[in-house]
């Protein structure tokens, strides 16, 4: 019996050119997921030279959109800005799942309040665990605990020192661990 297959978007800061774990990890996930028949595209900002839409090995199509970068490699949060041109690729793609990757992705979690807004299924996938310490910490867990209240899953990954393992898994609603 055949599969059912999705339409993906995954969305982060954090993409090629710019080397990386998280790069890496999206880029392979892509590629694996797209080898299982389903379609996925990224969407990232714009890097110098490379805006617009390019198209990677396997099939991935990748949306350079034109936000200010402010600090590594992250883009200036925007909320409402954002939303014409991501409903707008969400619609010609015809998008079913965003998947959002990295707390400090401003892009990730303007698409996951917005793919929700639009009555998309969402997960979040977290790279790193944020601290508890100092203030930028605390507000980043403020907006994580605002982002995460109406998510469909979450996927949390964290480095222990040996290799990177899956930490948590939790499934929404009914939170299961």
């Amino acid at each position: 019996m055949p599969r059912r297959t999705y339409n993906i978007a995954m969305v982060c800061d954090f993409f090629y050119p710019q080397p990386g774990g998280v790069e890496s990890h999206i880029y392979q996930l892509a590629t694996k997921l797209i080898d299982r028949g389903h379609k996925v595209i990224v969407i990232t900002h714009a890097y110098e030279s490379r805006k617009g839409v390019r198209y990677l090995t396997n099939g991935v199509k990748v949306f350079h959109v034109p936000f200010a970068v402010i600090y590594r490699s992250t883009s200036f949060p925007t909320v409402f800005s954002f939303f014409p041109l991501f409903r707008n690729i969400m619609i010609r793609e015809r998008i079913e799942i965003v998947h959002g990757h990295a707390t400090m992705s401003a892009l990730c979690q303007e698409a996951i309040l917005h793919g929700r807004t639009m009555g998309l299924r969402t997960v979040f996938t977290d790279h790193s665990l944020v601290g508890f310490a100092d203030a930028g910490s605390i507000l980043t867990n403020k907006l994580l605990k605002f982002t995460l209240s109406d998510v469909d899953h979450t996927i949390c990954v964290s480095h222990t020192g040996e290799s990177n393992s899956l930490v948590l898994f939790i499934d929404f609603p009914g939170i299961s661990a």
